[in-house]
């Protein structure tokens, strides 16, 4: 299987947990998971950096608008998460949704599907790495694996690449590597929606979740990151 560097776009929707003026939330609040991907970004400047690629990176916390979910979704904006009342979003109406959904979500949004659009127009297809970092607890309930690579398991070349994308990445780091956890990757998110435009010959699309034990520790980050990226280029001849 053969790509090009230049086919390959990143984003990060969950990179932020700034939030925009006249929204306020506990300072220990922002920290949590519930309002970003902490470790995420530096993954996915990595990447983008080690393809050249063209990066899309969420300006706003998750908790203002989840760019990683489809609009109608019951936590596009949420109320609650994992136990945390959000304060900023008490007593939303349909009319603050849709001016969120304006406002932050759909610039985002369009900008990526622009993005992929763009270099299936000029390349033929389109190596969407899409990155997020997940909580090692959640509901009491621990995740074991160190990385989870989500994809859709019924388009091909993208279930080839995966599959030995994870036997790579075993042997190079000793990692723990799991496949579609810990989320389905045909759950509702950005790569689904875009899978409805493309065909599987045009568009492959991989979700890269790093545990967020490891991101506090930069340098284990940008080895993931950097490992990651190598096992692509030895198995597809970049």
């Amino acid at each position: 299987m053969s790509f090009d560097r230049r086919q390959v776009l990143v984003s990060c929707e969950h990179a932020s947990n700034r939030l925009p003026d006249g929204m306020q939330a506990p300072a220990e609040m922002s920290a949590l998971h519930i309002a970003w991907d902490p470790g995420a970004l530096k993954v996915a400047e990595r990447l983008a950096q080690a393809f050249d690629a063209p990066l899309h990176a969420g300006q706003y916390s998750r908790l203002v608008v989840d760019l990683n979910r489809t609009v109608g979704n019951s936590v596009l904006v949420r109320r609650v998460s994992d136990g945390h009342r959000i304060p900023f979003n008490r007593g939303l109406t349909e009319t603050d949704v849709q001016q969120r959904i304006e406002n932050y979500y759909l610039p985002y949004r369009n900008a990526v599907s622009e993005g992929v659009e763009r270099i299936i127009d000029a390349r033929g297809r389109c190596v969407h790495l899409c990155i997020h970092t997940y909580t090692p607890q959640l509901g009491g309930k621990v995740r074991g694996n160190d990385i989870g690579l989500l994809y859709d398991p019924y388009r091909q070349p993208e279930a080839a690449l995966v599959r030995e994308l994870r036997g790579a990445l075993v042997e190079r780091t000793g990692l723990v590597v799991w496949l579609n956890r810990p989320y389905q990757g045909t759950a509702d998110g950005i790569l689904p929606r875009i899978r409805e435009v493309h065909g599987a010959a045009s568009y492959v699309a991989i979700e890269l979740e790093v545990n967020q034990k490891f991101a506090a520790r930069s340098a284990q980050l940008a080895a993931i990151a950097d490992a990651f990226a190598d096992c692509l280029y030895d198995l597809t001849g970049w």
